[in-house]
């Protein structure tokens, strides 16, 4: 029997060399798959959050982009107006019942939040003047509870 020639040491280098490129191949094939799918992922997405298309050039939009309603991203904040026994406080600065009156008719809603030493009387007058002039949207929050300190409970 015949046996072969031992290889040439060059021999190795070059199976090392092939070696070595079939596995940049693998790689490249695997990150070129990967990229693929990001990007039918992104484009599918893309799809779904802007329907049929951005409306660039009359392309695929879903109109002419006229009639549409401008909105405003922030709403007009609401009014408070703090009812206490020593006065009204409206947005923190002091007022009469009538200057908060004014102030809050044209607010899209008001809040009124009474203290505890406000008169019921006084906050109803305020909501009947508040609704007469206009205003809409009016919450009057009940007042604080009386918080008592823990211990034994005191007796009169």
């Amino acid at each position: 029997m015949t046996q072969e020639p031992p290889r040439p040491p060059a021999d190795r280098q070059f199976a090392r060399d092939v070696a070595r490129e079939i596995d940049r191949r693998r790689v490249r094939r695997q990150l070129t798959l990967w990229a693929v799918l990001l990007a039918l992922a992104s484009a599918a997405a893309l799809f779904l959050r802007c329907g049929g298309g951005f409306g660039l050039l009359g392309i695929g939009g879903a109109g002419p982009g006229e009639g549409g309603a401008p909105h405003a991203l922030i709403e007009p904040q609401r009014c408070a107006v703090h009812v206490a026994a020593s006065g009204m406080t409206v947005d923190g600065r002091a007022m009469s019942r009538d200057e908060a009156v004014v102030a809050c008719k044209a607010a899209p809603g008001v809040d009124v939040f009474p203290t505890g030493d406000a008169r019921h009387g006084d906050v109803e007058a305020l909501r009947a003047a508040i609704e007469a002039a206009g205003a809409r949207d009016i919450v009057v929050h009940p007042p604080p509870r009386a918080s008592r300190p823990p211990g034994p409970a005191s007796r009169n």
